[in-house]
């Protein structure tokens, strides 16, 4: 079973990603906050497949957490998600190959599809 980091600020949605993926037998560790994420990157970092992070976050944004925990875990997969699509232009110049966007919102098949593919 994979291991996720979910890391979103907004309760609401960070309840629902979770169910949606521990409803898909994924192991769910979520944060609340970029900085939160980081700490629990750093204290258990390698056990993690896929970090999913929203790219708006106070503090520590998505795009910097995402470069800081895949420079303490290189094999770490990347699932950036957004509600809005055009910082997909901005995200072009800075995805890596282990690095996936989703738009906001989507149906639990669409974050299935994109985590199966980042594990493939």
């Amino acid at each position: 079973m994979a291991k996720i980091l979910l890391v979103e600020d907004l309760s609401a949605s960070r309840e629902l990603y979770a169910t949606m993926l521990s409803n898909l037998n994924y192991e769910v560790v979520e944060a609340a906050s970029g900085e939160e994420g980081l700490e629990i990157a750093k204290k258990e970092g390698s056990s993690f497949n896929v970090l999913v992070t929203d790219l708006v976050l106070p503090g520590i944004g998505g795009l910097e957490l995402a470069s800081e925990v895949y420079n303490l875990c290189p094999d770490i997969k990347i699932l950036i998600i957004s509600g809005y699509t055009e910082d997909m232009v901005i995200l072009e110049d800075h995805l890596k190959t282990n690095t996936i966007f989703l738009a906001k919102p989507f149906e639990v098949e669409s974050l299935n599809l994109k985590i199966q593919e980042l594990l493939a």
